[in-house]
């Protein structure tokens, strides 16, 4: 079977290389690598340095945009999703076609640990926190109309899927800028019925915020992306809740933000303290 792993890249020279060289112990002539690149450092040419992989020049903005145009070019019969500040496993290729062939399933997902192994507040809570960035699964799941509202969907760094579901017009919706992208997507398959597993053994390492201003920007990007998918998808059991939270989560931590620089000292001791029992 023919697999096609896509990376969308932009200004990733910093990242790159750690993805890359884990991904050189895991391909061979069934594993196609695609890098779909839009940056303006040194990232393709870093990438280039893999006789493994193809990187294309991708002048299109937008991550989905990539993502679509990598499909496009893909060639295996599974097309496998992660990004550039991610570390795959020996097994993670391994595992998802496991999971393909025990539940025949449509779409395959997993976890996205923590890749430090320092104990950073900001990184733990990507994981830990009352609403985790990135999913820990414990137990496979399949994904239903039912409890779609109820599981922590997979990030859009460790997916994969059918190629077949490409040809029959299914992609990443690219009005999407600012995250939600996956659920949109995930949500409009299952809506029609495809079989979605996410599964422990499936999993990659993610390079988690490490500053509470990136945090504060990925959360909000996020709450930007729920706002928009409540927009295209009021049938979805989430669509209310995550707008709606979503708002006021984000103004919450945009207004802890701006206290940061004021209120220092009581503002760490705050946070510090509120997120002691979920550690």
């Amino acid at each position: 079977m023919k697999i096609s792993v896509i990376v969308a890249t932009k200004n990733c020279q910093e990242h790159i290389s750690d993805l890359m060289d884990s991904l050189a112990k895991i391909v061979d002539e069934d594993v196609q690598v695609l890098i779909i690149d839009s940056s303006t450092d040194e990232t393709p040419e870093i990438a280039s340095k893999y006789d493994f992989a193809e990187v294309i020049k991708f002048d299109k903005p937008g991550l989905n945009a990539a993502r679509n145009y990598g499909v496009k070019r893909a060639d295996g019969d599974i097309v496998i999703f992660t990004d550039c500040d991610c570390i795959v496993p020996k097994n993670w290729i391994k595992n998802i076609l496991k999971v393909f062939e025990e539940e025949n399933a449509d779409v395959v997902g997993g976890s996205a640990k923590n890749f430090f192994e320092e104990v950073y507040l900001v990184t733990d809570y990507a994981n830990e926190g009352i609403w985790p960035v990135m999913p820990v699964y414990k137990e496979r799941i399949i994904l239903t109309r039912e409890n779609f509202r109820n599981v922590r969907l997979p990030p859009g760094n460790n997916l994969a899927f059918k190629k077949a579901i490409f040809e029959r017009g299914y992609f990443f919706d690219e009005e999407y800028k600012y995250g939600c992208d996956e659920i949109d997507l995930l949500w409009r398959l299952c809506r029609d019925n495809f079989k979605i597993v996410v599964d422990p053994d499936v999993y990659v390492y993610h390079k988690h915020r490490t500053s509470l201003k990136e945090l504060l920007r990925q959360e909000f990007r996020y709450g930007m992306g729920h706002y928009l998918f409540f927009v295209k998808n009021r049938d979805c059991p989430i669509s209310w809740p995550a707008a709606v939270g979503s708002y006021f989560f984000t103004l919450f931590f945009t207004l802890l933000g701006f206290s940061y620089f004021i209120f220092q000292p009581l503002f760490v001791s705050f946070f510090v303290f509120s997120l002691t029992p979920f550690l």
